[in-house]
């Protein structure tokens, strides 16, 4: 077989090296902010949002006169908008209302808590399902919200009341069961976050004072403390996908102060936005990994991560080159696994409060680097070899 030149054969691997990096590298995203919409010029809220950032779920208030309003749990996507969710069935002339507080890992699931024929009762629902109300821990008497969802739909955490709140671990074949509260204490309780396999619930419980905690199975309701401080007490609010990073609030006489604690480093907590003058801190919601925290931090929205800190998601966003001018970002709830996602609440331009999303630019990830720096090496020996077989071409006894 006849051999290719060696300029061809120079091409043909450069060629191969470029498709073979293409597929390595990391697809990227362009940044974007934007409102999620106001039905009937109202409010909306966003609360939660699925793994990937695709969906959004919270509630929108319908202004009905000036003492009246009702609300309605909403599931957000790009392609179609924000779309009710409706309300569990209630008594007839009754003001009716619902919230969405949680989604799934692929956004197929949504919880939270609606009007019924029996109080205000928690929910889950899903797209072949609808609306389907969890019950109550109480009996007849229903009273509850679920806050939160695994990644795979199929544990729900809340609370459920009746002369005071319990959390509780939702799942198909246990139905809602009472976690209780801290050992020798029978006080309120609420939870507020869980892992993605439903392993680790997060939530509050209070004795005098109110106290974060960390659930598993095994060990039960153990508190994780609180910040330095005069009466102090905390409150857990998120937890990573695989339930060793937990986020939410110190606070004392004097201040709110967001957290993140570590089972290796206990609770620190993680300040406030830098030149506000604000004594507080609110975190709601973390990555996956647990590296990135966002919250509100003196009427602001924040994002955290170890090597900047607590920095305004809005000077963030301006940074990127995106127009936010006329919004004010108050809070940020959710973030996707990623991080790359926040959603959160805000008002807007016109000055009505109105849910929205940012997405970030993605850093590059080593391998993306990496694959770059290699192309770039080819290419250089591409040019060296062209080069030496031009010089061969002009000299044929080199």
């Amino acid at each position: 077989m006849k051999q290719l030149p060696a300029i061809a054969q120079t091409f043909i691997l450069t060629s191969f090296s470029f498709s073979v990096l293409s597929l390595l590298a990391v697809p990227t995203q362009a940044a974007s902010f934007r409102g999620l919409g106001l039905p009937y010029s109202s409010y909306s809220y966003a609360n939660g949002v699925s793994a990937d950032g695709s969906v959004i779920a919270g509630y929108s208030v319908y202004i009905i006169d000036s003492i009246a309003f009702r609300s309605e749990a909403f599931r957000w996507t790009e392609s179609g908008g924000m779309v009710s969710l409706g309300h569990l069935p209630s008594r007839p002339g009754r003001r009716s209302y619902s919230e969405a507080n949680g989604v799934s890992a692929d956004g197929s699931v949504i919880v939270g808590s609606s009007t019924s024929f029996n109080g205000r009762e928690a929910f889950r629902w899903t797209e072949s399902g609808g609306m389907v109300g969890l019950g109550s821990l109480h009996g007849s008497a229903f009273y509850g919200s679920a806050n939160d969802v695994s990644g795979n739909g199929s544990t729900i955490v809340g609370w459920s009341n009746i002369f005071r709140s319990e959390a509780f671990r939702w799942t198909e074949s246990g139905g809602m069961v009472g976690l209780g509260s801290l050992p020798g204490d029978d006080s309120s309780s609420s939870a507020n976050g869980v892992s993605a396999d439903g392993s680790v619930i997060v939530g509050w419980t209070n004795i005098f004072r109110s106290e974060a905690f960390r659930w598993t199975e095994s060990s039960g309701i153990v508190g994780l403390g609180d910040l330095p401080g005069d009466n102090s007490s905390s409150y857990a609010s998120g937890v990573s996908a695989d339930g060793s990073v937990i986020v939410g609030t110190s606070s004392n006489v004097n201040e709110n102060e967001a957290f993140r604690w570590t089972e290796s480093g206990g609770m620190v907590g993680l300040g406030t936005l830098p030149g506000g003058g604000s004594s507080y801190s609110h975190a709601n919601g973390v990555s996956a990994d647990g590296s990135i925290v966002v919250g509100s931090s003196g009427g602001q929205a924040f994002r955290w991560i170890q090597s900047d800190g607590m920095v305004s998601l809005k000077e963030t966003l301006i940074g990127e080159g995106l127009d936010v001018s006329g919004w004010t970002l108050s809070s940020a709830t959710a973030i996707s696994a990623d991080g790359f996602t926040i959603v959160g609440n805000g008002i807007n331009p016109s000055g009505q409060t109105e849910a929205w999303v940012a997405d970030l630019e993605p850093i590059p990830e080593p391998l993306t680097i990496l694959g770059s720096m290699a192309a770039i090496a080819f290419a250089a020996g591409f040019e060296r070899k062209f080069s030496q077989n031009k010089s061969d071409e002009k000299d044929p006894d080199a």
